[in-house]
């Protein structure tokens, strides 16, 4: 009985070892590299998206951050490997969020996977702005445009 104990202890003991080591491998830190500001006035926001939040509406993370010499870095820390779709905004006013005239955006965005928004590309969505993070791809350059 003893020796089933210190068996099934070693076990458990493999388990959450193995188990701990998965998830450490698993989680990272996304770095974006904007650059493009017209100037550094206000903030830039990245705004974070899974599959299934909607874009552009609706962000599951969104982080702010200084802008300096018309350039930004942007870490997102202990996060978990996977896709994403990310909008970036220049938030010009430092309202937190994108502002619009007419319906357009009225402040300088950028967006992952090099995606551009044009009067025929239709609004952004989760597949159009797709990226993986992993273990190999743990950061984004983004350039703003107005």
């Amino acid at each position: 009985m003893k020796k089933l104990i210190v068996i099934l202890s070693s076990i458990m003991l493999f388990l959450t070892i193995n188990a701990s080591a998965q998830t450490e491998k698993s989680i990272g830190s996304l770095t974006f590299n904007i650059t493009g500001f017209a100037d550094n006035s206000g903030q830039v926001l990245v705004q974070l998206f899974h599959k299934e939040d909607k874009v552009p509406t609706k962000p599951f993370k969104v982080v702010k951050a200084k802008i300096t010499n018309k350039k930004a870095l942007v870490v997102i820390e202990n996060l978990g490997y996977g896709e994403y779709a990310a909008i970036i905004v220049h938030d010009t006013n430092s309202n937190g969020h994108i502002d619009h005239s007419w319906g357009i955006p009225s402040e300088p965005l950028g967006y992952t996977n090099h995606w551009k928004l044009t009067l025929l590309s239709g609004m952004p969505t989760f597949e159009k702005l797709k990226f993986t993070f992993s273990e190999s791809n743990k950061s984004c350059a983004i350039s703003m445009k107005k």
